[in-house]
């Protein structure tokens, strides 16, 4: 077995553009160093937002027409709720924000220059800074009244409006400074990740141990923004390769980034990651990667990868045929029939309710 390492770095994301809620899917640990509370600048997580974002289920049964869900089959919804949950309303109501501001003559691009965006479930939050130029109060203003049509057409819980003294921009110049504090020193060998706490606008760094007392006074030193260092306890998955682009591979539903060269469609993985943001497929980085051993029947020509390699083709053929819109599969089940000496794969797919069962012949 080969086992790859990869450094998962986070740029900082707009989360509009990527429909990602603000709370992290992965566990956090304190920042460490046995005086750590004496770091003025040093905070131990990202604070969860204040707000409880809308879900599909809590909305009025006249709300839930204004949604397209009848293109979530019902086996997404039974494996991935968030789905119909959470990313319909999110893309819906994204979706009406950008034309509003589009026919005020602005774009999502101006709201970086004097706040941001952020979502809470399938609520947005929209963000501006207390000090604006008459120019850029004009900007904000356009924004609120979209948000107020926002409201009337969806509810009163759809969308909110806080205060915060840097914009995205500004923040993102924080961001490209806490890389040059790192650069070079010990953390950069503990470095996860780092990117943005939307919600309270400050920095974030994900590092793979404990920092120590020197390297937390590296950081309170030379910090100008508030920064929350986290430690990272990675999720686990297994599972089949059904499509590689670029340094990225889907696995279960979920595109990875950080692909080792070696690693190819058909082949059984140990993905080692943390964030994920909700989306179909969902989207992630690996930090590792770790290729499985290839299985061959008694009996069988073929290995495993050969089989679902082979059965991916055939299922893209399958369910593209039946949709304009690029569609995904999932390895559920896979295995070989010695008497009929045929391979049975069963997928998971974005593209309907059922199931798709591939047959494949062991030649």
């Amino acid at each position: 077995m080969k086992k790859l390492g990869f450094l998962f770095v986070l740029s900082v994301l707009f989360l509009s553009a990527c429909g990602q809620s603000e709370p992290s899917q992965t566990k956090k640990k304190p920042k460490s160093g046995d005086d750590s509370d004496s770091y003025s600048m040093i905070v131990d997580s990202c604070p969860e937002p204040n707000y409880d974002g809308d879900t599909f289920d809590e909305l009025s049964e006249d709300e839930q027409n204004l949604y397209d869900v009848e293109q979530i089959s019902d086996e997404m919804k039974e494996h991935h709720p968030e789905m119909l949950q959470v990313s319909t309303l999110q893309s819906k109501r994204q979706e009406f924000l950008n034309k509003g501001i589009s026919e005020k003559g602005y774009t999502l691009e101006d709201l970086k220059n004097i706040g941001d965006m952020y979502l809470v479930k399938g609520t947005i939050i929209l963000q501006f800074k207390e000090q604006l130029t008459e120019e850029e109060q004009q900007v904000k203003e356009a924004f609120i009244k979209t948000a107020d049509e926002l409201k009337q057409k969806f509810n009163e819980n759809a969308i909110h409006i806080e205060e915060v003294k840097l914009s995205a921009n500004e923040l993102r110049k924080q961001n490209d400074a806490l890389s040059k504090i790192i650069d070079g020193s010990s953390i950069e060998d503990k470095l996860w990740g780092f990117g943005t706490c939307t919600s309270s606008n400050q920095l974030k760094i994900d590092v793979t141990e404990p920092l120590t007392n020197e390297e937390l006074q590296h950081l309170n030193e030379n910090a100008e923004v508030k920064i929350a260092v986290q430690v990272e306890e990675p999720n686990q998955l297994k599972g089949y390769v059904t499509e590689v682009k670029e340094d990225e591979m889907l696995v279960d539903m979920i595109w990875f980034s950080n692909r080792p060269e070696e690693v190819k469609v058909g082949d059984r993985v140990n993905v080692s990651y943390t964030n994920v943001m909700e989306s179909l497929p969902a989207q992630s980085g690996a930090k590792e990667t770790e290729i499985l051993k290839d299985l061959q029947p008694e009996g069988a020509d073929m290995n495993t990868s050969e089989a679902i390699e082979k059965a991916v083709d055939q299922g893209k053929q399958k369910i593209q045929s039946s949709s304009p819109h690029p569609q995904y599969l999932s390895v559920k089940e896979i295995d070989y029939n010695k008497e009929n000496d045929q391979w049975n794969v069963l997928f998971e797919t974005t593209a309907g309710d059922e199931a798709v069962d591939i047959q494949v012949e062991d030649e």
